[in-house]
């Protein structure tokens, strides 16, 4: 099979939308970069972010945040809140909002998925700033959940991918295809 070398996204990833209070007022900001580290005991998470985003000061001066995860339903407003700065522009009416156990990370009520976040760490690069974050509450849309677990094609998240410069766009789930952990039992030799 032939490769070529290229430098873009490879596949699709989770968009999320990330809540914090920046000089006590509620502010939204939209991250492609975000991911699940670890989900027992205690479950982590990363955002990446462009160190210079109004959101990370928030982040930074409460040490907590959210985590929302739109749905395909929330294109519109999960695009605009990434494209606006919270410099210039006040995104705190742009969502119906409630708190946790925190009050200094809003959650976004319209969004499937909320997670409280605690800041844990920070990591410096040279262009963004990575924050991890430990899941201190979750919550997700009643009509979401069947038969007492997740149920995906209901939360419908908003994916997200670039495929090259200028060329980004945003996705939705497919079908099971399979069994996580069941699927390559046959090709364990015994």
């Amino acid at each position: 099979m032939a490769k070529v070398k290229t430098g873009i996204m490879p596949f699709p990833v989770p968009i999320c939308i990330v809540g914090t209070m920046v000089k006590e007022k509620i502010n939204y900001a939209t991250y492609g970069s975000f991911g699940l580290l670890s989900p027992r005991p205690k479950t982590y998470l990363y955002i990446g972010s462009q160190g210079s985003r109004y959101t990370n000061i928030g982040i930074k001066e409460n040490g907590h945040f959210s985590v929302n995860i739109p749905s395909v339903e929330q294109m519109q407003k999960t695009d605009y809140v990434g494209l606006v700065s919270g410099h210039r522009t006040d995104k705190s009416a742009v969502f119906k909002s409630f708190f946790g156990s925190v009050d200094k990370a809003p959650m976004i009520e319209e969004c499937p998925v909320n997670m409280l976040c605690k800041l844990i760490k920070t990591a410096d690069l040279p262009d963004r700033d990575i924050f991890f974050g430990e899941v201190l509450e979750t919550y997700v849309n009643e009509a979401c959940v069947t038969d007492g677990v997740l149920d995906f094609t209901k939360i419908n998240p908003l994916l997200y991918t670039m495929n090259g410069p200028g060329n980004a766009s945003y996705w939705k789930l497919g079908d099971v295809v399979g069994a996580a952990y069941k699927e390559g039992k046959a090709l364990i030799k015994h």
